[in-house]
């Protein structure tokens, strides 16, 4: 079953945006495999959350503290917190930094760096600080345009769709800003729409 974003959804800001929403509405099995299609692995199963981040501690992110603080941003302003979490409350980063540490390929790790490099530079136009320096309506502005210059380069077309992997693969993502449906579940041939309905975080996959 496909996810179709509500009006109340974080996809409604992402529209004004100008930021396409891509792959994210697909089932959660679609979201790993792009996760890891994304980060240039092939024949391997996501790690576990807990004991990646419990063993990653306080170390210093891969990316870097600067290109983190970065990254951080991007997320957050790709999806920001609503009435529903946003990135950095489901730590979006932290997970997105894990993956380049312990899984990405060197490939993939030179592409996402240099389109955070280029997002911050944009940004320093108008701030020598970089985009962690913005008020957050104008990181939204600097990240809207870089979508539309940059929206046929595969690089950041991977970039966001991981963003959003990692966002809807994590339970406030697939449970507060999507609505999850067992399955097999209760029949319902009709269900009305309204300006609080949500989309559906549904997953019917089985078996390997």
């Amino acid at each position: 079953m496909a996810v179709e974003a509500s009006d109340t959804s974080h996809a409604c800001v992402e529209a004004q945006a100008g930021l396409s929403l891509g792959a994210a509405f697909a089932g959660r099995r679609d979201f790993i495999r792009n996760t890891l299609l994304a980060i240039g692995v092939a024949g391997a199963g996501l790690p576990g959350w807990d004991v990646l981040m419990a063993a990653e501690g306080r170390n210093m992110p891969f990316l870097g503290k600067a290109r983190f603080a970065v990254l951080d941003v991007v997320a957050e302003t790709i999806m920001p917190r609503t009435d529903t979490p946003g990135a950095r409350d489901v730590l979006v980063a932290k997970r997105f930094d894990l993956l380049m540490k312990n899984w990405a390929s060197a490939g993939t790790r030179v592409d996402f760096q240099r389109v955070l490099d280029e997002i911050d530079l944009a940004a320093r136009q108008n701030n020598l600080g970089g985009i962690v320096a913005l008020a957050p309506d104008q990181q939204l502005a600097v990240v809207a345009a870089y979508d539309r210059t940059k929206m046929r380069d595969p690089a950041y077309g991977k970039l966001k769709a991981l963003i959003l992997s990692l966002y809807y693969i994590s339970e406030p993502g697939a449970t507060q800003e999507l609505r999850y449906e067992h399955v097999p579940g209760k029949w319902e041939p009709s269900i009305p729409v309204t300006a609080d309905t949500r989309g559906y975080a549904v997953d019917i996959s089985f078996g390997a």
